[in-house]
């Protein structure tokens, strides 16, 4: 499934209902959570924003770019998630808003008390099996293109504009779930990134590992062994850290490297198909279309437009 599936159809605010075209904020206040839909609908830039507590947020519709103090500044597309901690301070341009073409954003803002409850639950009941116990990351900013991540936010915006009278409830296990699929992304970042930890940490060299051969054959039962651990007992444990299979993440880094050499033109589409680590073309087409929504070539003409 692709990422432009799992977006709702949320309506705009009704023009008698603006207060503002720039960021106009629609609040839904839960129990414990409040779930705010930022909508801009006229053309800006250097627009400043913060927030008090650790946010999620996660772009609906439209465009906007992001300046944040310790990189190049990048496009927040639909789709994409970022963890925001308390206090970051964001310059943001919103190039291509208009009535016509609003940017539309869920931000929803959960207390921290919440986010140390949940990790102790996980760590009380279900604690990993390897590595580090269960952690959440407040001090730096994430940013994500993960369909878990964006079909529970999704689902909040559903729940929390919803009529259910329930809906507390549906908030509270949906967002540990959510909370849960961040620590494990947050895990697999930390895992990919730092280099520092191949030498101590089993999984980060796995990780290494399967990027340094991904043109090879690799199986789940040669991982194993390379950490000493029965295949049923990789399998799991790596599952729990990441939250997704070895043989996933194998396919998520050949489609990433696949789609780093399709901008480039020189490089044909069987040449970039073998040099991913996939054996033959009309399987690496189909699963290509399966997870990106369009053939490589296709994504290789947006890319080059």
């Amino acid at each position: 499934m692709t990422v432009p599936e799992l977006l709702p159809h949320l309506p705009l605010a009704k023009a008698q209902e603006l207060t503002t075209l720039i960021d106009h904020r629609r609040v839904q206040t839960l129990e414990k959570y409040e779930l705010s839909i930022l909508e801009t609908l006229v053309q800006s830039a250097q627009v400043a924003q913060s927030y008090s507590d650790l946010v999620l947020t996660n772009m609906l519709r439209g465009k906007k770019v992001m300046h944040l103090h310790d990189q190049a500044a990048f496009n927040y597309l639909p789709g994409n998630t970022m963890v925001v901690p308390p206090d970051l301070k964001m310059i943001i341009d919103f190039p291509e808003a208009s009535d016509a073409t609003p940017t539309q954003c869920v931000a929803l803002a959960i207390d921290r008390l919440q986010i140390i409850d949940t990790v102790n639950y996980l760590n009380e009941f279900y604690p990993k099996t390897e590595g580090d116990p269960w952690a959440f990351g407040f001090t730096q900013y994430h940013f994500y293109n993960d369909e878990e991540v964006t079909a529970l936010i999704y689902k909040l915006v559903r729940i929390g504009f919803g009529s259910a009278q329930n809906k507390d409830i549906l908030a509270g296990f949906t967002v540990k779930e959510l909370l849960l699929r961040i620590m494990q992304a947050q895990s697999l970042h930390e895992n990919e990134s730092n280099v520092t930890v191949l030498t101590s940490n089993r999984f980060a060299h796995i990780l290494h590992y399967i990027k340094e051969h991904i043109a090879e054959k690799i199986s789940v039962d040669d991982l194993s062994a390379k950490v000493y651990m029965s295949k049923p007992n990789f399998y799991r444990a790596f599952k729990q850290e990441f939250g997704l299979s070895p043989i996933d993440y194998i396919i998520k880094e050949r489609m990433r490297l696949a789609k780093k050499c399709l901008r480039n033109p020189l490089l044909s589409i069987t040449e970039i198909c073998f040099k991913a680590g996939f054996n033959n073309l009309a399987y690496f087409t189909r699963m290509f279309h399966r997870l990106e929504g369009m053939t490589p070539t296709d994504y290789r003409a947006l890319c080059l437009q």
